[in-house]
């Protein structure tokens, strides 16, 4: 089954996302994400190192269309074995790429943007799952008011040096979110780079107590990057569309979608 997303840059409804899982013959997983960007300002999305593959383009044309693409493959034993993300330059031929192996616990990934290059591995545990910053969790069951973990998470967006970064979860108190024209309990998750720092988190998840992951926002390059989970079947008619080769334009999310009304109990 599908899942879709309403993007929103800093508020503001900018495209779309969508991830598919399928299972392969030897009973592992693949998993395929897409993020669509429209009219999306590009000097607050790439990084600065990445200025010069459109310095060109930043002067002509501030904002664009562009697409990022991310792939994920997990073995029959729930293991992650390797993983791609890629952004697509916006207006030229250029890719920013990470590509990433799992080999008994250690991690090798591999930058690729123009004529950088750049490789690093890290020892991670081996049951430890790794995230995608431009790919949005679908699901995070088994939560708990005061359950704390450590996430990896990748991204081709952040500076060579810290492509992997290690995150702290905790889950806070309950919330309620206003999602599809009803309120919703729902769990807050918030990673932060330092469990104590006081600082706002790098990344919060409101995940009804089901387990989905109803909206996710991220803080990248200093901008606010936020994924709200669109409904089955907008997510079954958006996959179609895909499929058939349509883009279009972006969205504001759906009716009775509303991502900044939340409320404490």
């Amino acid at each position: 089954m599908p899942v879709a997303w309403s993007v929103l840059w800093n508020n503001v409804p900018v495209g779309w996302a969508l991830t598919e899982a399928e299972r392969t013959e030897d009973g592992g997983l693949d998993v395929a994400s897409r993020i669509h960007f429209q009219r999306l300002p590009v000097e607050e999305v790439l990084p600065s190192w990445a200025g010069a593959l459109v310095q060109r383009l930043l002067t002509h044309q501030p904002a664009t269309t562009f697409d990022a693409t991310g792939q994920l493959a997990i073995d029959a034993a729930g293991r992650l074995q390797r993983f791609t993300s890629i952004v697509q330059v916006p207006g030229t031929a250029e890719q920013i790429k990470l590509e990433g192996t799992v080999d008994d616990g250690t991690v090798q990934i591999a930058i690729r943007a123009g004529e950088l290059h750049y490789d690093t591995s890290r020892h991670l545990p081996s049951h430890i799952m790794i995230g995608d910053e431009l790919s949005p969790q679908a699901s995070l069951p088994g939560l708990y008011e005061g359950r704390r973990w450590t996430v990896p998470i990748y991204s081709p967006l952040r500076p060579g040096h810290s492509p992997l970064e290690i995150l702290h979860a905790e889950v806070g108190g309950e919330e309620t979110l206003f999602w599809e024209n009803e309120l919703k309990r729902v769990h807050v998750v918030s990673y932060r780079e330092d469990p104590s720092s006081p600082r706002e988190p790098r990344c919060r998840l409101w995940v009804d107590l089901g387990g989905r992951v109803l909206k996710q926002e991220s803080a990248v390059l200093g901008s606010q990057l936020s994924f709200v989970r669109r409904t089955e079947e907008a997510a079954v008619k958006l996959a179609s569309d895909v499929q058939q080769g349509w883009a279009g334009e972006p969205e504001p999310p759906a009716d009775g979608i509303h991502p900044q009304e939340t409320a404490h109990p």
